[in-house]
C-alpha cells in the first residue's frame, strides 16, 4: 500500500495498516524529519516527494509495474501543486491542488482501492477521472465514521494493541494554542502532533 502524507493522518494509517497486515507500506512527504519518524516507527518505505516528485512512479517501479493494492491520501488540499494550481487556488478558481490525487490514481493497480480522508473542498483542476475509470478503482472518502469505530479502536488501545499516542511530539498547555499550531503549520521543532492539556 502507498500513504501519501506523513502527518497524524497518515501516521495513524500506517498504525492502522500495519495492524491489520499490510506488509509493505510506502510513504510519501517533504518531510524528512516525519519520514525518518514513519520510517523508524512503522517500517514504512520513505519517498521524500521534494527529491522525487514523480513518487507513483518509484512505487510502479518497486511493484514491477503493477502498483500498490491501496492508496490513501491524508493530504488533501494542502499537496503542493504546480504553479498554474497555485495561481488557481489564489483567486478562488480551484479549491485546492489536484496532485496528490493524480499521484494516488496513478500508483494504484488495477482494480485497486483509493482512500481519501485528506480535505478537499470546491473544483480540483487535473483530476483524472478517466485513469480512474480505466484502472477499476474503487473509491472512499469522507469523514471518519468516527462512532462507528471508536469503541473497537478504544478497546485495542486499551489492550495495548495499538499505541497511537506514540505520534506525539509535543504536549501543551491550552493557553498555549496559538503557539501549538504555529509549531505544527511551519513543521518546527520536527511537530508531528500536539495535544493541548487545560
Amino acid at each position: 500500500m502507498a500513504i501519501f502524507g506523513a502527518g497524524p493522518v497518515g501516521l495513524m494509517s500506517a498504525l492502522a495498516a500495519r495492524f491489520l497486515g499490510a506488509e509493505q507500506i510506502f510513504m510519501v512527504d517533504h518531510n524528512e524529519y516525519r519520514l525518518q519518524f514513519a520510517q523508524a516507527t512503522y517500517g514504512v518505505v520513505p519517498i521524500n516527494f521534494d527529491k522525487d516528485e514523480d513518487s507513483a512512479e518509484t512505487i510502479l517501479s518497486a511493484t514491477g509495474g503493477h502498483g500498490v493494492d491501496a492508496t490513501i491520501d491524508a493530504v488533501g488540499f494542502e499537496a503542493k501543486g504546480s504553479a498554474l494550481e497555485t495561481a488557481l487556488t489564489a483567486v478562488r478558481l480551484e479549491g485546492s491542488s489536484g496532485k496528490a490525487l493524480r499521484q494516488c490514481i496513478a500508483a494504484t493497480r488495477r482494480g485497486g482501492v483509493f482512500s481519501v480522508p485528506g480535505v478537499y473542498a470546491g473544483f480540483i483542476h487535473g483530476f483524472l477521472f478517466g485513469d480512474a475509470f480505466e484502472k477499476g478503482l474503487t473509491f472512499r472518502m469522507g469523514q471518519t465514521h468516527a462512532q462507528k469505530y471508536m469503541p473497537q479502536l478504544l478497546e485495542h488501545i486499551a489492550n495495548g494493541r495499538m499505541r497511537p499516542e506514540v505520534i506525539i511530539s509535543h504536549r501543551m498547555k491550552l493557553a498555549d494554542a496559538a503557539r501549538g499550531y504555529e509549531i505544527f503549520e511551519k513543521k518546527e521543532e520536527e511537530c508531528r502532533k500536539v495535544v493541548l492539556t487545560p
